[in-house]
């Protein structure tokens, strides 16, 4: 993955997957670039594109985690 991640927007290469499950939804957000996938769980009647926004904001953190790993005497489990 590049080093010179920004964040990014739903039209910046990421792609959005809905899935019905019951009465929830899962959403994911994958960057198509390095392939990193993030998922979210919601009620089914949420609004897309509020889902959406919590989704990409998942993803951003999670690549900013990948650029700028955390380090420190956490437990790993």
């Amino acid at each position: 993955m590049p080093k010179d991640v920004t964040a990014k927007t739903a039209s910046e290469g990421v792609i959005f997957e809905f899935v019905i499950v019951g009465e929830s939804q899962k959403v994911s957000a994958i960057d198509i670039a390095s392939g990193i996938e993030v998922s979210i769980i919601t009620p089914l009647n949420a609004e897309r594109p509020y889902v959406q926004d919590i989704a990409l904001c998942k993803l951003n953190r999670r690549l900013q985690k990948e650029v700028h790993p955390i380090k420190g005497d956490g437990i790993i489990t």
